[in-house]
């Protein structure tokens, strides 16, 4: 083409030639670009002749497939990157922007990419993935993980549109599950054999015996109970007692697609691998896959001398009549424990005095006296007996080891009302008939067993083949259970030895977050065996129920089976309302440019809504000084102390006569003076508890607190910035202060000296910045303050039959008004559940984790007592 020099080619026909197949690149390779184009036109390209289209996705009226830049897909960038490097023909590097259309083949593709030498123009076909023959390993691997991560072709299909990515069709998923399916078989099958060799090495290791002990549970794949319990597939683990391991697996399935609609169209079903192998009904399939387990090991050479198992079959039954006679049953501790719930819970129905927290306690000895008794019979009998009678505070049969009461009689109970005894004959009766029951079958409750790891596996089941979906009707089902197994068995990482099977790379991240899962299992679980954790597991769970209570007795009835066709409606909705909490006050950012509003007010009296009869406040700018003539008389102290009196309609300060105004004049004359300053900060001292409790309600009456927020940033009580600035005082009155500090006296009690002698004092003292913001507050809220102690003085009255009879206190009637209650509340708690709902509403905790009013015992009996003894229409 000739030597191309600085200035150009050496020859100019060169330089034309060169011109012309530039152009024509660019006119073939410049199409438009379409970022997300949504025209419904129909595609009518077809693709080349020779193309592999066994994992084709053909989506009806869909675009056509040369919008290869449409949506988002799954590339292996080193396939990708070889694919490019040259043209298969003549050599030449190809590029991606060159691809004219897409073959999309489930998760892969291939690229249609023309060679960009004129000559040549060999169509291209560059695989975006690795593929074995005609299956692609990206389609393999989301076969595998959609198992693995308990996924349908519907959800996975679901997450892939949600990416834009092509969705993958039901043949190729059904097709690739298949072929993983046979994979995780085999797998689980080497884990089980080898499962099974472990278990028995170490049961000759450590019991010296050549039979087995395996644990057996059944699952299902759907919920029920009673006649409703029928479900059309269940699975059964054989987990040996010393590895943990599962040595042996069935499942059972009563249905099979092909059969059925060969069935429903009255023809005969085509040749197909049929998993249909149950007809009976589903109750009896743990007994027949246990029978069938059994035998199998036993073919395999290894014995299985005992199982252990819930209480809920016949399975040892059935064993003992179709394998072997000998064979013996442990019983699952976890299930005896949670019978025997069952029966106090049962009981608690007739006794009031069998509470949760009673409940709880008998359940923790139970579980103490079976601990300390494994492999000791005699010991248990004897000492359940004693159970029905130790809460009663008879210890006769108790023993040392467990009842501490043998060794000092004047211990208390601390999970028992009150620190004491249970009183009640009727319940010790019926209590003593419980444990008489388990105290008989002690030769059992001595050597109990556990199937926590077949509740484990059951779980991981329910994860992999969820209820909801059905799978049963396919070969998914033996699929999924084979996938769980492997994994309780050799733990995360069985999906590498499933891709070693299918001749696919294990994957860089599929291996790194198989080890992740795995480490994170094996701390949870060490974490889980811990004193500690075990012991918060508790507490949350009795704070939880706790809170469940309370709530419960709060809203009344909201929920109950069949309450809506009831004749009359239930009329017990009334809503007890939350905890309520006293407002903190907040801080406000002092700063140089607030201005200071000493204030100070007299009053009839000492009550907070007393009314208003002087008003003084100074600032350096000016100050305000008004009388006013109250509604309400002034009180003989409050007229010793301030000289202020009022004859008709005249008001006298110190036996001359003052100029007055009403309370709204008054205070808009105030409003006014503080509308002049912009950051307005008003200094009192004992504002706090006194002045603004007194002037809010004033405010309020006269419906103008709106207006004096608008100037007003906050407060500063000097009460409490004198107290820290001058520790160790016996007396902060201000008067008091005011000689300490200045050494001179004032005439006290007349609202504008006392602004005079504050400011003077205030500058004096010249407090920094800091202190005088730990001191302040905000207008909100002390605003909300003040809302919060009204709405308390509403309910406080409601509250008198209480504290008349001496029931609570003043103080205790105080709290519970303020936490929200009225008398009508507690006597809906009453109602409600008793004194238990009493005691729970009493102790609820609040969003700080304090308790609403008290957990005395001692208030709780005398509130309820007091219910109790009030007549129905009382």
């Amino acid at each position: 083409m000739g030597r191309f020099k600085k200035g150009g080619f050496s020859h100019k026909k060169y330089k034309d030639r060169y011109e012309k197949v530039s152009e024509a690149q660019r006119k073939r390779w410049n199409v438009p670009l379409e970022d997300h184009s949504y025209s419904t036109q129909q595609n009518t390209t077809m693709f080349p002749i020779g193309v592999d289209h066994e994992e084709e996705v053909q989506v009806p009226n869909s675009r056509s497939f040369t919008q290869w830049r449409e949506g988002r897909r799954v590339v292996e960038l080193g396939i990708l990157a070889d694919g490019l490097r040259g043209c298969a023909k003549c050599g030449l590097p190809l590029q991606l922007g060159h691809t004219t259309s897409i073959l999309t083949c489930g998760l892969s593709a291939i690229l249609k990419i023309p060679c960009s030498n004129t000559v040549c123009r060999h169509v291209n076909n560059i695989p975006t993935g690795k593929r074995q023959e005609r299956i692609w390993d990206a389609n393999v691997k989301l076969a595998s993980a959609s198992i693995n991560a308990g996924l349908g072709e519907r959800q996975v299909n679901t997450l892939l549109s949600g990416l834009n990515i092509p969705p993958v069709s039901h043949c190729m998923m059904s097709a690739r599950q298949k072929d993983v399916g046979v994979a995780l078989q085999e797998v689980a099958k080497e884990t089980v054999d080898q499962a099974l060799c472990e278990e028995v090495e170490l049961t000759k290791r450590n019991k010296d015996q050549d039979s087995i002990t395996a644990a057996v549970d059944a699952g299902w794949q759907m919920r029920g109970s009673g006649r409703s319990y029928n479900s059309l597939s269940g699975h059964c683990s054989m987990i040996g007692t010393e590895t943990g391991k599962i040595v042996n697996y069935a499942v059972r399935i009563k249905s099979c697609r092909v059969c059925s609609l060969a069935e429903k169209s009255k023809s005969s079903p085509p040749v197909h691998e049929c998993h249909m192998n149950w007809s009976g009904s589903a109750k009896s399939m743990e007994a027949d896959m246990v029978t069938e387990m059994v035998k199998d090991v036993g073919k395999k050479g290894v014995s299985v001398s005992s199982i252990v198992g819930d209480e809920d079959s016949t399975t040892i039954a059935r064993l003992r009549a179709n394998v072997d006679k000998n064979i013996t049953k442990v019983s699952d501790s976890n299930h005896v424990k949670k019978l025997l719930g069952n029966s106090l819970y049962e009981i608690k129905k007739k006794h009031k005095t069998l509470t949760i927290k009673v409940i709880q306690y008998l359940q923790r000895c139970f579980n103490y006296i079976l601990a300390q008794g494994k492999g000791n019979p005699d010991m248990i009998k004897e000492s359940i007996l004693a159970l029905s009678g130790h809460p009663f505070g008879q210890h006769e049969r108790c023993n040392n080891t467990w009842c501490r009461f043998l060794d000092n009689p004047n211990e208390k109970f601390n999970s028992l009302p009150h620190g004491k005894p249970l009183t009640d004959g009727a319940l010790q009766n019926d209590l003593k008939s419980v444990f008489t029951k388990y105290a008989e079958n002690s030769g059992k409750l001595s050597s109990l067993g556990s199937t926590q790891a077949n509740e484990s596996f059951n779980r991981i089941v329910a994860s992999k083949a969820p209820k909801q979906q059905h799978y049963s009707s396919s070969g998914s089902l033996n699929y999924r259970i084979a996938a769980c197994v492997a994994q309780k068995n050799e733990g995360n990482k069985y999906i590498l030895d499933v891709n070693k099977n299918m001749s696919v790379s294990p994957g860089y991240y599929t291996l790194r977050l198989a080890v992740l899962r795995d480490i994170q299992h094996r701390k949870r679980k060490a974490i889980a065996n811990t004193y500690r954790f075990k012991q918060r597991r508790r507490n949350l769970k009795s704070t939880r129920h706790q809170k469940l209570a309370t709530r419960e007795v709060r809203e009344g009835v909201t929920y109950s089976s069949g309450i809506g066709l009831e004749d009359h409606l239930s009329d017990d909705i009334e809503e007890i309302p939350s905890p309520s909490l006293q407002p903190a006050y907040q801080t406000i950012e002092w700063s140089t440019t607030v201005n200071n509003i000493f204030f100070d007010i007299e009053a009839t009296g000492l009550a907070r809504n007393s009314h208003i009869t002087q008003i003084s406040a100074t600032s350096d700018k000016g100050s305000i000084n008004t009388y006013v003539l109250p509604k309400k008389p002034i009180t003989p102290k409050a007229q010793e102390i301030t000289g202020i009196k009022v004859e008709g309609s005249k008001m006298f300060c110190h036996d001359k006569e003052v100029k007055s105004v009403g309370i709204k004049e008054a205070l808009k004359m105030l409003i006014l003076f503080l509308a002049q300053y912009k950051k307005n900060v008003i200094i009192g001292h004992n504002i706090k508890s006194y002045d603004l409790p007194v002037l809010f309600c004033a405010l309020n009456n006269c419906s103008i607190m709106n207006e004096f927020s608008c100037s007003i940033l906050g407060f500063l009580d000097t009460l409490q910035l004198f107290k820290s600035l001058l520790p160790g005082l016996t007396s902060y009155a201000q008067s008091n202060l005011y000689n300490t500090v200045l050494n001179e006296t004032y005439d006290g009690h007349d609202s504008m000296e006392d602004v005079v002698a504050l400011s003077r004092l205030f500058h004096h003292l010249a407090p920094s910045t800091e202190a005088k913001q730990l001191s302040s507050f905000s207008f909100d809220s002390a605003a909300r303050r003040y809302d919060h102690n009204q709405k308390t003085k509403l309910l406080l009255p409601t509250l008198t039959p209480l504290t008349e009879k001496k029931v609570i206190t003043l103080r205790t009637a105080n709290v519970i008004a303020a936490s929200g209650m009225s008398f009508s509340h507690l006597r809906i708690s009453y109602a409600r559940d008793g004194r238990q709902g009493i005691e729970d509403v009493l102790k609820e905790e609040d969003v700080n984790g304090k308790v609403r009013v008290t957990k005395s015992k001692k208030i709780v009996d005398a509130i309820s007592d007091f219910f109790k003894s009030l007549k129905p229409d009382e």
